[in-house]
């Protein structure tokens, strides 16, 4: 996946342009209009094992877009 920050004019955009069709369908998923995304900080870290762990309390680093279900009980 190329990911660009593209900053003009006051304008901010985050940019996710998919290398392969795993990447291109998981972006297609996001134009449902069934979905909420909440904007948030937290950190996104590998840790031991090679497994990835996400959380808000170690740094606010990363910036995550959480994309659920319209409907779903965190709403």
């Amino acid at each position: 996946m190329k990911t660009a920050i593209y900053v003009e004019d006051g304008v901010k955009q985050i940019v996710l342009t998919p290398e392969n069709k795993f990447e291109k369908e998981t972006l297609e998923s996001f134009s449902d209009e069934s979905i909420k995304v909440k904007i948030m900080n937290g950190a996104f870290y590998k840790c031991i094992g090679g497994y990835f762990r996400q959380s808000d309390r170690d740094s606010n680093d990363s910036l995550m877009l959480i994309v659920e279900e319209k409907g779903d009980k965190n709403e």
